[in-house]
């Protein structure tokens, strides 16, 4: 089984491909009540591209790395034998877009709590021989195995659950660079998917320092570290905050520290 390194923007970014596709939304959730939804893909390049579609099952683990498999045990809640998609192959000419259609099915028996699964979206290469061009045909093949892969997550029922946010730290590495680490949990048969932002406050005021997209939880708890980019190193409270997503204005959860500097 392959371990893929997992990019916090959850999309598997493995080729400079990728450059020339654009997908929207990077996130799909679905709910008892509307269990039908959309990607949206363009090619932003000015050739032609064909990509090959289909749902696939990552296994987390603690450090973040997410590992592709077959099978899924009866605990993870995999949604990949319920997720139905069309098409299952797009061809894009340049700055065309395509929609795939997302829906559910057979789910209704399922208990309460979230499901999950991956949509694959991998290119494929066309291949042209010279016997090829003789008989007017094209073989399609996977030109590496990269891909871009999109979470959807279903909410059945209403899960309870909870998120947690402790242990907030800033500390700097040997590099000169700053981090702020935390321990993220959840409690319940939930799978956290969003957006991290760290805030400054002075006179009760505050202002955000970093933003961080696609950070989730899929295991009981991991400890998380991202870099503070142009990191002004104030003294005072800093507040950490998790979001559904980037437009959110209620936090699920959130942790704060008195940050004395170095």
């Amino acid at each position: 089984m392959k371990l893929i390194k997992y990019l916090i923007f959850s999309l598997f970014f493995s080729s400079n491909i990728f450059a020339d596709l654009q997908v929207f939304p990077t996130k799909v959730e679905l709910t008892t009540r509307d269990k039908v939804s959309s990607i949206t893909l363009r090619n932003k390049s000015n050739k032609t591209i064909t990509y090959s579609v289909s749902s696939i099952f990552y296994r987390q683990h603690m450090n973040g790395n997410m590992e592709r498999v077959k099978e899924a045990t009866a605990e993870e809640n995999s949604l990949v034998k319920f997720l139905k998609f069309s098409p299952r192959r797009v061809t894009l000419k340049a700055k065309e877009e395509q929609v795939v259609r997302v829906m559910l099915r057979g789910t209704n028996k399922l208990d309460a709590g979230d499901y999950r699964a991956h949509l694959r979206f991998e290119p494929i290469e066309e291949i042209v021989s010279d016997l090829d061009k003789k008989i007017d045909s094209v073989m399609l093949s996977i030109k590496a195995k990269v891909a871009i892969s999109v979470p959807i997550i279903f909410h059945q029922g209403r899960p309870n659950g909870k998120i947690l946010l402790d242990d907030l730290k800033i500390t700097k590495e040997a590099d000169g660079n700053f981090f702020y680490r935390v321990r993220m949990s959840k409690q319940g048969k939930i799978f956290p998917h969003g957006t991290l932002k760290l805030f400054y406050e002075e006179n009760k005021t505050e202002g955000i320092v970093a933003l961080i997209n696609g950070v989730s939880l899929y295991v009981d708890q991991r400890d998380l570290k991202f870099k503070i980019e142009n990191f002004e190193k104030k003294k005072g409270k800093y507040i950490l905050k998790f979001y559904p997503d980037e437009y959110s204005l209620t936090p699920l959860a959130r942790a704060e520290v008195e940050w004395q500097g170095l």
